[in-house]
């Protein structure tokens, strides 16, 4: 598909009201917080980990998990307090928190701790856990798949967070995989190695598989800035699994000019805003 066949796609979804935005730490970043490899890093550091270049997939969920087996205080609270250290209630939203709200998705999903979004999401319900969805009444949810910062010990983070989410989230992962039969995901702020982005493509691929209708159904998309580093091959892999990548450095040439005056210090949040400001139109 070209660049403008993936914006109409999107478009026709957000008009039908059947996108779901999915916000990743890259968001974030453009407000001042650490990315997910920052934060686990900050975790390596203090238990002599040590990294031989970037870390590997697994290790973004095991180092914190070290960290916690390591920690002898009581309830952890030096392994929660890391994590609330790095990540401060009182930052402010960005240009990319903004206007993902302005664009009003059916509903957007967030693995961030951070309140960013909560804070600009009027309108939306917030679902911090199971129970908030027994009562949900809104049309419009802002889900924090991995908890919320003002409750720590509930943050999904650590490796066994992740192995026992299906049964403490039995009801967000549900609703979650629910959306996948008619509403089209969009990801944003994910790198293309992300633990989170690729568990939800494995349900995307999972359940096309299961139902064999891989070529019928609709497709997904992620805003990507790892292809300009010569990682073709994971477009080709992410592609085969129903997910279709707009690579934010092979931009057409109006919104390369537009990208440079938005006003974020960040040049990947900038790209990423004049993307999703083509959604308006």
């Amino acid at each position: 598909m070209t660049f403008y066949e993936m914006i109409d796609d999107l478009t026709l979804a957000l008009n039908r009201q059947k996108l779901v935005v999915f916000v990743g730490a890259g968001v974030s970043k453009n407000s001042g917080l650490p990315t997910w490899g920052q934060l686990v890093q900050a975790f390596a550091e203090r238990i002599g980990y040590t990294m031989e270049g970037r870390l590997a997939t697994e290790e973004y969920i095991r180092i914190p998990q070290y960290y916690y087996c390591l920690d002898e205080s009581p309830g952890h609270e030096a392994y929660y307090s890391l994590i609330k250290a790095m990540i401060p209630e009182d930052i402010k939203p960005n240009l990319l928190n903004q206007i993902i709200v302005s664009l009003r998705p059916k509903h957007i999903v967030t693995t961030n701790f951070d309140t960013l979004m909560d804070q600009v999401a009027k309108g939306y319900q917030v679902i911090r856990e199971d129970r908030d969805l027994l009562t949900g009444i809104s049309p419009h949810y802002l889900l924090k798949l991995h908890g919320d910062i003002r409750q720590p010990a509930k943050l999904v983070f650590k490796e066994d967070d992740y192995l026992h989410y299906s049964e403490t989230h039995r009801l967000m992962e549900t609703f979650l995989k629910s959306l996948l039969i008619d509403h089209v995901f969009l990801f944003v702020g994910y790198s293309l190695n992300d633990y989170n982005l690729k568990t939800f493509v494995s349900w995307i691929d999972f359940i096309a598989e299961e139902m064999q209708v891989k070529q019928e159904m609709h497709r997904n998309y992620f805003l990507s800035s790892s292809l300009h580093a010569g990682k073709d091959y994971l477009r080709k892999y992410y592609e085969g699994k129903g997910l279709e990548v707009i690579d934010l450095y092979q931009l057409p040439k109006c919104v390369e000019e537009q990208a440079r005056i938005v006003k974020l210090s960040d040049e990947l949040g900038r790209r990423t805003y004049a993307v999703l400001e083509l959604l308006h139109r």
